[in-house]
């Protein structure tokens, strides 16, 4: 019975000196994550200010970002063979190269 309360014990110690470590790489994951946004808000300012000393209109930078090929009735465009020189067939037409 000793045994198995000296092991439980030594199990536990363990237990507690990895959670300690852990605890202290996500103290420093939080740290690195909060320089990264607070350079991130920098540069977007620099951006803004940028744009603005310019004299460009005042639009939303997130317009910059990559968007989908979606149409003006939401569905999206077909996906594009760029292996290919013919164009795909219109809707109700068979391939080039089929029956």
């Amino acid at each position: 019975m000793a045994t198995v309360l000296a092991k439980f014990q030594e199990t536990q110690s363990l237990q507690e000196e990895q959670y300690l470590g852990f605890r202290e790489e996500l103290k420093a994951i939080n740290s690195t994550r909060g320089t990264i946004v607070g350079v991130l808000k920098e540069v977007l300012n620099t951006r803004r200010d940028t744009v603005a000393q310019q004299g460009a209109p005042d639009t939303n930078l997130d317009d910059e970002l990559p968007t989908t090929s979606a149409g003006a009735s939401g569905q999206e465009a077909p996906p594009q063979d760029h292996h290919t020189s013919t164009p795909p067939p219109a809707e109700g037409e068979p391939p080039a190269n089929g029956p």
